[in-house]
């Protein structure tokens, strides 16, 4: 439907000059190659006029951006001008893990990191400030990831 009403809206100009019920077969046959070569020059054309509304991101558009703003209002505390961030808490095995894992990609790629500690009040409240109450968790300008993620995953995160 939206690729009939965009290509009616190119053509305007024509279209107030040309019957297309009119069309003899030697111009439906030049019109269409001309569009052919149209969508094939701009795929994203069909593919968006195919693809129809994608019902499921546009429910969680509003708590996405809402989620954005947060991180973006916290950046400076949470990020402190680093990369990334990782909370960890005492007694988590997998959090010994994960910092172990982002100290090796500091050293190896120069990706600059904020650890902090969930036995303080103030970084538990920070955390509780991000939805976040399970260490680890790693915070990113755009994206919290939660648990401990392979550096493999974090590499491609940080290095894109």
């Amino acid at each position: 439907m939206r690729l009939s009403i965009l290509l009616c809206a190119m053509a305007f100009p024509a279209v107030a000059q040309t019957d297309f019920t009119a069309m003899t077969q030697a111009e439906r046959a030049a019109f269409g190659v001309e569009v052919r070569a149209l969508l094939m020059d701009e795929p994203s054309l069909a593919a968006d006029a195919m693809a129809g509304p994608n019902y499921a991101a546009e429910a969680y558009r509003d708590e996405a951006d809402a989620d954005l703003a947060l991180l973006n209002d916290l950046s400076s505390e949470v990020l402190e001008g680093s990369s990334i961030a990782l909370f960890v808490s005492p007694d988590c095995p997998t959090c010994v893990i994960a910092e172990r894992e982002l100290i090796d990609i500091s050293n190896r790629y120069g990706i600059k990191f904020k650890l902090h500690d969930m036995s303080t009040p103030a970084t538990i409240a920070l955390a509780e400030r991000l939805g976040m109450a399970e260490a680890p968790f790693y915070v990113m300008p755009t994206m919290i990831l939660r648990g401990h993620m392979p550096d493999i995953v974090l590499v491609r995160y940080l290095t894109k």
